[in-house]
Protein backbone atom coordinates (compact mmCIF):
# COMPACT_ATOMS: atom_id res chain seq x y z
CA UNK A 1 0.00 0.00 0.00
CA UNK A 2 1.49 3.36 -0.94
CA UNK A 3 1.76 6.29 1.42
CA UNK A 4 -1.35 8.14 0.21
CA UNK A 5 -3.60 5.08 0.18
CA UNK A 6 -2.47 4.01 3.63
CA UNK A 7 -3.13 7.42 5.16
CA UNK A 8 -6.53 7.58 3.48
CA UNK A 9 -7.49 4.18 4.85
CA UNK A 10 -6.33 5.08 8.34
CA UNK A 11 -8.24 8.37 8.30
CA UNK A 12 -11.42 6.80 6.93
CA UNK A 13 -11.34 4.07 9.57
CA UNK A 14 -10.52 6.52 12.33
CA UNK A 15 -13.10 9.15 11.47
CA UNK A 16 -15.88 6.69 10.68
CA UNK A 17 -15.47 4.81 13.92
CA UNK A 18 -15.31 7.96 16.01
CA UNK A 19 -19.07 8.02 15.56
CA UNK A 20 -19.30 4.55 17.02
CA UNK A 21 -17.26 5.60 20.05
CA UNK A 22 -19.83 8.20 20.96
CA UNK A 23 -22.19 5.37 21.83
CA UNK A 24 -19.72 3.47 24.01
CA UNK A 25 -20.56 3.54 27.75
CA UNK A 26 -18.45 6.12 29.50
CA UNK A 27 -18.27 8.45 26.47
CA UNK A 28 -20.96 11.08 26.85
CA UNK A 29 -21.11 13.71 24.15
CA UNK A 30 -23.07 16.39 26.02
CA UNK A 31 -21.64 16.49 29.54
CA UNK A 32 -21.06 19.74 31.43
CA UNK A 33 -18.16 21.23 33.40
CA UNK A 34 -15.35 19.00 32.20
CA UNK A 35 -12.86 17.58 34.64
CA UNK A 36 -9.39 18.66 33.52
CA UNK A 37 -6.60 16.13 33.66
CA UNK A 38 -3.00 16.17 32.45
CA UNK A 39 -1.02 13.59 30.54
CA UNK A 40 2.75 13.76 30.12
CA UNK A 41 3.98 11.79 27.13
CA UNK A 42 7.42 10.77 25.93
CA UNK A 43 7.44 10.38 22.16
CA UNK A 44 7.90 13.00 19.47
CA UNK A 45 7.86 12.88 15.68
CA UNK A 46 5.03 11.02 13.95
CA UNK A 47 4.11 9.06 17.12
CA UNK A 48 3.86 12.36 18.97
CA UNK A 49 1.50 13.71 16.30
CA UNK A 50 -0.62 10.56 16.49
CA UNK A 51 -0.81 10.93 20.28
CA UNK A 52 -1.95 14.53 19.97
CA UNK A 53 -4.54 13.47 17.36
CA UNK A 54 -6.02 10.94 19.78
CA UNK A 55 -6.13 13.49 22.58
CA UNK A 56 -7.83 16.01 20.30
CA UNK A 57 -10.44 13.50 19.12
CA UNK A 58 -11.22 12.48 22.73
CA UNK A 59 -11.68 16.11 23.77
CA UNK A 60 -13.95 16.77 20.80
CA UNK A 61 -16.10 13.66 21.24
CA UNK A 62 -17.26 14.43 24.78
CA UNK A 63 -17.42 17.25 27.29
CA UNK A 64 -17.00 15.39 30.57
CA UNK A 65 -13.21 15.33 30.51
CA UNK A 66 -10.61 17.64 29.05
CA UNK A 67 -7.13 16.23 28.60
CA UNK A 68 -4.13 18.55 28.52
CA UNK A 69 -1.27 16.64 26.88
CA UNK A 70 2.31 17.77 27.45
CA UNK A 71 5.33 16.43 25.58
CA UNK A 72 8.17 15.93 28.06
CA UNK A 73 10.98 14.65 25.85
CA UNK A 74 12.51 11.18 25.95
CA UNK A 75 11.62 8.48 28.47
CA UNK A 76 14.64 9.55 30.52
CA UNK A 77 13.60 13.21 30.36
CA UNK A 78 10.08 12.34 31.45
CA UNK A 79 11.35 10.29 34.39
CA UNK A 80 13.48 13.16 35.66
CA UNK A 81 10.56 15.57 35.41
CA UNK A 82 8.24 13.10 37.11
CA UNK A 83 10.61 12.61 40.04
CA UNK A 84 10.81 16.38 40.49
CA UNK A 85 7.01 16.76 40.24
CA UNK A 86 6.43 13.98 42.77
CA UNK A 87 8.89 15.56 45.19
CA UNK A 88 6.98 18.82 44.84
CA UNK A 89 3.64 17.06 45.35
CA UNK A 90 2.30 18.00 41.91
CA UNK A 91 2.41 14.91 39.69
CA UNK A 92 0.38 14.78 36.46
CA UNK A 93 -2.79 12.73 36.33
CA UNK A 94 -1.33 10.27 33.82
CA UNK A 95 2.24 9.71 32.69
CA UNK A 96 3.59 7.85 29.70
CA UNK A 97 6.48 5.86 31.18
CA UNK A 98 8.83 3.28 29.68
CA UNK A 99 7.75 -0.12 30.99
CA UNK A 100 11.35 -0.79 31.99
CA UNK A 101 11.37 2.31 34.23
CA UNK A 102 7.97 1.86 35.86
CA UNK A 103 8.98 -0.54 38.68
CA UNK A 104 10.66 2.20 40.70
CA UNK A 105 7.46 4.27 40.56
CA UNK A 106 5.28 1.34 41.61
CA UNK A 107 7.58 0.19 44.40
CA UNK A 108 7.64 3.68 45.89
CA UNK A 109 3.83 3.76 45.93
CA UNK A 110 3.28 6.55 43.41
CA UNK A 111 1.16 4.60 40.90
CA UNK A 112 -2.52 3.67 41.14
CA UNK A 113 -3.51 0.04 40.55
CA UNK A 114 -6.05 -0.24 37.73
CA UNK A 115 -7.61 -3.56 38.75
CA UNK A 116 -10.67 -2.01 40.40
CA UNK A 117 -11.39 0.12 37.34
CA UNK A 118 -11.27 -2.92 35.08
CA UNK A 119 -13.52 -4.96 37.37
CA UNK A 120 -16.17 -2.23 37.24
CA UNK A 121 -15.89 -1.64 33.49
CA UNK A 122 -17.75 -4.18 31.31
CA UNK A 123 -16.00 -2.88 28.19
CA UNK A 124 -12.48 -3.77 29.33
CA UNK A 125 -10.73 -7.01 30.19
CA UNK A 126 -7.11 -7.78 30.98
CA UNK A 127 -7.35 -10.40 28.25
CA UNK A 128 -7.70 -7.56 25.72
CA UNK A 129 -4.06 -6.58 26.22
CA UNK A 130 -1.55 -8.54 24.14
CA UNK A 131 1.47 -7.81 26.30
CA UNK A 132 1.98 -8.66 29.97
CA UNK A 133 3.59 -5.35 30.84
CA UNK A 134 2.70 -2.96 33.65
CA UNK A 135 1.91 -5.90 35.96
CA UNK A 136 3.42 -6.03 39.43
CA UNK A 137 2.61 -8.74 41.98
CA UNK A 138 -0.30 -9.81 39.75
CA UNK A 139 -1.87 -6.33 39.75
CA UNK A 140 -2.16 -4.16 36.65
CA UNK A 141 -0.64 -0.70 37.05
CA UNK A 142 0.09 0.34 33.49
CA UNK A 143 -1.93 0.11 30.29
CA UNK A 144 0.31 -0.96 27.36
CA UNK A 145 0.33 1.87 24.82
CA UNK A 146 3.34 1.97 22.50
CA UNK A 147 4.98 -1.45 22.64
CA UNK A 148 7.71 -2.24 20.15
CA UNK A 149 10.32 -4.75 19.14
CA UNK A 150 13.32 -4.08 16.88
CA UNK A 151 13.14 -5.34 13.30
CA UNK A 152 15.62 -5.39 10.43
CA UNK A 153 15.40 -2.70 7.77
CA UNK A 154 17.47 -3.24 4.65
CA UNK A 155 18.25 -1.58 1.35
CA UNK A 156 17.12 -3.93 -1.42
CA UNK A 157 18.92 -1.85 -4.04
CA UNK A 158 22.24 -2.37 -2.23
CA UNK A 159 21.55 -6.09 -1.99
CA UNK A 160 21.09 -6.27 -5.76
CA UNK A 161 24.21 -4.17 -6.41
CA UNK A 162 26.20 -6.60 -4.26
CA UNK A 163 24.82 -9.60 -6.16
CA UNK A 164 22.57 -10.66 -3.27
CA UNK A 165 18.96 -11.77 -3.55
CA UNK A 166 16.92 -9.25 -1.49
CA UNK A 167 14.30 -11.92 -0.84
CA UNK A 168 16.82 -14.33 0.73
CA UNK A 169 17.50 -12.85 4.14
CA UNK A 170 19.99 -13.82 6.84
CA UNK A 171 18.61 -16.36 9.31
CA UNK A 172 21.72 -16.40 11.48
CA UNK A 173 24.32 -13.88 12.59
CA UNK A 174 26.96 -15.70 10.56
CA UNK A 175 24.84 -15.30 7.43
CA UNK A 176 24.32 -11.61 8.26
CA UNK A 177 28.09 -11.19 8.60
CA UNK A 178 28.68 -12.71 5.17
CA UNK A 179 25.99 -10.57 3.52
CA UNK A 180 27.31 -7.45 5.23
CA UNK A 181 30.80 -8.28 3.94
CA UNK A 182 29.47 -8.51 0.37
CA UNK A 183 27.70 -5.16 0.64
CA UNK A 184 30.80 -3.54 2.14
CA UNK A 185 32.75 -4.27 -1.05
CA UNK A 186 30.60 -1.69 -2.88
CA UNK A 187 32.78 1.18 -1.60
CA UNK A 188 35.30 2.29 1.01
CA UNK A 189 32.67 4.25 2.98
CA UNK A 190 29.96 1.60 2.70
CA UNK A 191 29.17 -0.80 5.52
CA UNK A 192 26.83 -3.75 5.19
CA UNK A 193 25.37 -3.42 8.68
CA UNK A 194 24.93 -0.74 11.32
CA UNK A 195 25.06 -1.96 14.93
CA UNK A 196 22.74 0.21 16.95
CA UNK A 197 22.84 0.18 20.79
CA UNK A 198 19.91 0.95 23.07
CA UNK A 199 17.48 -1.82 23.86
CA UNK A 200 18.72 -3.71 20.78
CA UNK A 201 21.72 -4.76 22.92
CA UNK A 202 19.49 -7.03 25.01
CA UNK A 203 18.51 -8.89 21.87
CA UNK A 204 22.13 -9.38 20.83
CA UNK A 205 23.00 -10.80 24.25
CA UNK A 206 19.94 -13.09 24.40
CA UNK A 207 20.42 -14.34 20.84
CA UNK A 208 23.94 -15.46 21.72
CA UNK A 209 22.54 -17.39 24.69
CA UNK A 210 23.35 -14.92 27.46
CA UNK A 211 21.26 -13.52 30.28
CA UNK A 212 21.33 -9.91 31.44
CA UNK A 213 20.64 -10.48 35.13
CA UNK A 214 19.69 -13.27 37.53
CA UNK A 215 15.92 -13.72 38.00
CA UNK A 216 16.15 -12.48 41.61
CA UNK A 217 18.10 -9.34 40.54
CA UNK A 218 20.98 -10.32 42.82
CA UNK A 219 23.68 -9.88 40.18
CA UNK A 220 24.11 -9.02 36.49
CA UNK A 221 25.62 -11.66 34.20
CA UNK A 222 27.46 -9.57 31.63
CA UNK A 223 30.75 -11.40 32.25
CA UNK A 224 29.37 -14.75 31.06
CA UNK A 225 30.94 -16.53 28.10
CA UNK A 226 27.78 -15.93 26.05
CA UNK A 227 27.60 -12.22 26.82
CA UNK A 228 31.25 -11.68 25.94
CA UNK A 229 30.74 -13.68 22.73
CA UNK A 230 27.97 -11.30 21.67
CA UNK A 231 30.09 -8.20 22.29
CA UNK A 232 33.14 -9.78 20.63
CA UNK A 233 31.18 -10.72 17.52
CA UNK A 234 29.90 -7.16 17.06
CA UNK A 235 33.38 -5.76 17.67
CA UNK A 236 34.78 -8.13 15.03
CA UNK A 237 32.22 -6.89 12.50
CA UNK A 238 33.37 -3.32 13.09
CA UNK A 239 37.08 -4.20 13.14
CA UNK A 240 36.70 -6.17 9.90
CA UNK A 241 35.07 -3.20 8.19
CA UNK A 242 31.76 -4.93 7.45
CA UNK A 243 29.75 -2.97 10.03
CA UNK A 244 29.69 0.42 11.70
CA UNK A 245 28.58 1.25 15.23
CA UNK A 246 26.05 4.00 15.90
CA UNK A 247 25.81 4.92 12.22
CA UNK A 248 22.26 6.05 12.85
CA UNK A 249 18.86 5.92 11.23
CA UNK A 250 19.40 9.07 9.17
CA UNK A 251 22.54 7.65 7.58
CA UNK A 252 20.66 4.50 6.61
CA UNK A 253 17.73 6.49 5.23
CA UNK A 254 20.10 8.48 2.98
CA UNK A 255 20.65 5.20 1.14
CA UNK A 256 24.35 5.55 0.36
CA UNK A 257 26.40 4.02 3.17
CA UNK A 258 24.50 1.34 5.14
CA UNK A 259 22.87 -1.83 3.83
CA UNK A 260 21.11 -3.17 6.96
CA UNK A 261 20.08 -1.76 10.32
CA UNK A 262 18.02 -2.87 13.32
CA UNK A 263 15.57 -0.26 14.59
CA UNK A 264 12.42 -0.24 16.67
CA UNK A 265 9.32 -1.09 14.67
CA UNK A 266 8.13 2.39 15.68
CA UNK A 267 10.38 3.68 12.90
CA UNK A 268 8.40 1.76 10.27
CA UNK A 269 6.16 4.52 8.91
CA UNK A 270 9.07 7.00 8.99
CA UNK A 271 11.27 4.60 7.03
CA UNK A 272 8.57 3.84 4.45
CA UNK A 273 7.89 7.51 3.84
CA UNK A 274 11.50 8.77 3.83
CA UNK A 275 13.71 6.07 2.32
CA UNK A 276 14.42 6.93 -1.36
CA UNK A 277 15.17 3.29 -2.19
CA UNK A 278 13.46 -0.09 -2.27
CA UNK A 279 13.01 -0.70 1.47
CA UNK A 280 12.84 -4.21 2.86
CA UNK A 281 11.72 -5.20 6.36
CA UNK A 282 12.48 -8.54 8.00
CA UNK A 283 12.67 -10.37 11.30
CA UNK A 284 16.01 -10.46 13.10
CA UNK A 285 18.45 -13.35 12.64
CA UNK A 286 19.43 -15.61 15.53
CA UNK A 287 22.49 -17.34 16.93
CA UNK A 288 21.83 -19.74 19.81
CA UNK A 289 18.15 -18.82 20.08
CA UNK A 290 15.49 -16.57 18.62
CA UNK A 291 14.76 -13.71 21.01
CA UNK A 292 14.10 -9.98 20.67
CA UNK A 293 13.35 -7.36 23.32
CA UNK A 294 9.86 -5.95 23.79
CA UNK A 295 10.21 -2.31 24.74
CA UNK A 296 8.10 0.79 24.66
CA UNK A 297 5.91 2.41 27.24
CA UNK A 298 2.58 2.42 28.98
CA UNK A 299 0.13 4.81 30.56
CA UNK A 300 0.22 5.06 34.34
CA UNK A 301 -2.22 6.85 36.65
CA UNK A 302 -0.87 8.53 39.77
CA UNK A 303 -2.24 7.89 43.26
CA UNK A 304 -1.97 11.41 44.62
CA UNK A 305 -4.93 12.85 42.66
CA UNK A 306 -8.62 13.25 43.44
CA UNK A 307 -11.16 10.47 42.88
CA UNK A 308 -12.85 12.65 40.28
CA UNK A 309 -9.58 12.91 38.34
CA UNK A 310 -9.07 9.15 38.59
CA UNK A 311 -12.48 8.43 37.08
CA UNK A 312 -11.79 10.93 34.31
CA UNK A 313 -8.36 9.42 33.71
CA UNK A 314 -9.83 5.94 33.38
CA UNK A 315 -12.24 7.12 30.68
CA UNK A 316 -9.32 8.50 28.74
CA UNK A 317 -7.18 5.38 29.21
CA UNK A 318 -10.09 3.24 28.06
CA UNK A 319 -10.45 5.41 24.98
CA UNK A 320 -6.77 5.36 24.01
CA UNK A 321 -6.51 1.60 24.18
CA UNK A 322 -9.78 0.49 22.58
CA UNK A 323 -9.48 -1.53 19.34
CA UNK A 324 -10.31 1.36 17.02
CA UNK A 325 -7.74 3.74 18.40
CA UNK A 326 -5.09 1.07 18.72
CA UNK A 327 -5.55 0.24 15.04
CA UNK A 328 -5.18 3.92 14.17
CA UNK A 329 -2.14 4.15 16.44
CA UNK A 330 -0.38 1.12 14.99
CA UNK A 331 -0.91 2.03 11.34
CA UNK A 332 0.04 5.66 11.91
CA UNK A 333 3.28 4.93 13.72
CA UNK A 334 4.51 1.37 13.25
CA UNK A 335 4.24 0.62 16.98
CA UNK A 336 2.56 -2.65 17.88
CA UNK A 337 -1.15 -2.44 18.59
CA UNK A 338 -1.67 -3.49 22.21
CA UNK A 339 -5.31 -4.53 21.88
CA UNK A 340 -5.81 -8.10 20.64
CA UNK A 341 -9.09 -7.20 18.96
CA UNK A 342 -7.32 -4.60 16.83
CA UNK A 343 -4.67 -7.04 15.64
CA UNK A 344 -7.27 -9.68 14.78
CA UNK A 345 -9.57 -7.27 12.95
CA UNK A 346 -10.35 -7.57 9.23
CA UNK A 347 -9.03 -4.07 8.62
CA UNK A 348 -5.66 -4.88 10.18
CA UNK A 349 -5.50 -8.05 8.11
CA UNK A 350 -6.09 -5.94 5.00
CA UNK A 351 -3.23 -3.64 5.96
CA UNK A 352 -0.94 -6.65 6.42
CA UNK A 353 -1.96 -7.94 3.00
CA UNK A 354 -1.53 -4.59 1.26
CA UNK A 355 1.88 -3.96 2.84
CA UNK A 356 3.37 -7.05 4.56
CA UNK A 357 6.09 -4.90 6.14
CA UNK A 358 3.57 -3.88 8.79
CA UNK A 359 3.17 -7.50 9.86
CA UNK A 360 6.87 -8.17 10.51
CA UNK A 361 7.02 -7.06 14.18
CA UNK A 362 4.00 -9.26 14.95
CA UNK A 363 5.85 -12.27 13.51
CA UNK A 364 8.44 -11.77 16.27
CA UNK A 365 5.91 -11.71 19.12
CA UNK A 366 6.20 -15.44 19.91
CA UNK A 367 9.82 -14.86 20.91
CA UNK A 368 9.68 -11.27 22.15
CA UNK A 369 10.86 -10.84 25.73
CA UNK A 370 9.98 -7.89 27.91
CA UNK A 371 12.81 -5.47 28.58
CA UNK A 372 13.57 -5.48 32.32
CA UNK A 373 11.38 -8.57 32.76
CA UNK A 374 12.82 -9.06 36.26
CA UNK A 375 11.48 -5.60 37.24
CA UNK A 376 14.78 -4.28 38.54
CA UNK A 377 14.18 -1.02 40.40
CA UNK A 378 17.53 0.79 39.76
CA UNK A 379 17.21 -0.19 36.11
CA UNK A 380 18.08 3.18 34.59
CA UNK A 381 21.44 3.39 36.35
CA UNK A 382 22.45 -0.22 35.74
CA UNK A 383 21.27 -0.17 32.11
CA UNK A 384 23.46 2.86 31.39
CA UNK A 385 26.48 0.99 32.77
CA UNK A 386 25.72 -1.86 30.36
CA UNK A 387 25.42 0.50 27.41
CA UNK A 388 28.69 2.20 28.34
CA UNK A 389 30.52 -1.13 28.48
CA UNK A 390 29.34 -1.94 24.95
CA UNK A 391 30.45 1.49 23.70
CA UNK A 392 33.88 1.07 25.23
CA UNK A 393 34.26 -2.44 23.80
CA UNK A 394 32.93 -1.99 20.28
CA UNK A 395 33.63 1.67 19.62
CA UNK A 396 36.36 2.48 22.14
CA UNK A 397 38.63 -0.40 21.24
CA UNK A 398 38.80 -1.93 24.72
CA UNK A 399 39.07 -5.67 25.27
CA UNK A 400 35.50 -7.03 25.58
CA UNK A 401 36.38 -9.63 28.19
CA UNK A 402 38.06 -7.21 30.57
CA UNK A 403 35.53 -4.44 29.96
CA UNK A 404 32.49 -6.65 30.57
CA UNK A 405 34.07 -8.12 33.70
CA UNK A 406 34.80 -4.65 35.05
CA UNK A 407 31.28 -3.42 34.23
CA UNK A 408 29.78 -6.51 35.85
CA UNK A 409 31.71 -5.86 39.06
CA UNK A 410 30.64 -2.20 39.15
CA UNK A 411 26.99 -2.97 38.42
CA UNK A 412 26.83 -5.69 41.08
CA UNK A 413 28.20 -3.22 43.60
CA UNK A 414 25.27 -0.94 42.77
CA UNK A 415 22.86 -3.84 43.27
CA UNK A 416 24.41 -4.64 46.66
CA UNK A 417 24.10 -1.01 47.76
CA UNK A 418 20.46 -0.84 46.64
CA UNK A 419 19.58 -4.25 48.03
Amino acid sequence: MNRVKRHLLVKVVFLALMLVLASIPGITVFAKSPVEISMWFSIGGEPGKATQALVKSFNQLQEEVKVNAVYCGTYDDTMQKLLAAIAAGIPPTIAHIAHAYAPQMVVKGHIQSLDDFIVRDPEVSKADFLYKVGIFQEKLYGIPFNCSNPIMFYNKDMFRQAGLDPEKLPKSWDELYNMAARISTLGDEIRGFDIEPGYMLFGYLWQFGGEWIKPDNSRVLWDSEESIAAVSFMKKMVDDGVACYRGGKKTFVAGKRIGMIFQSCSALTYMIEHCPFDLGVAVQPSKVREMVPLGGGGLYMFKNISEEEKQAAWKFLNYLTNPVNQMFWATSTGYLASNAKAVKSALMEKIFTDDPRFQVPYLQLPYSRIENDTQLVPYMEVKNMFYDAWDRSVLGGEDPTETMKEATKDANEVLRERG
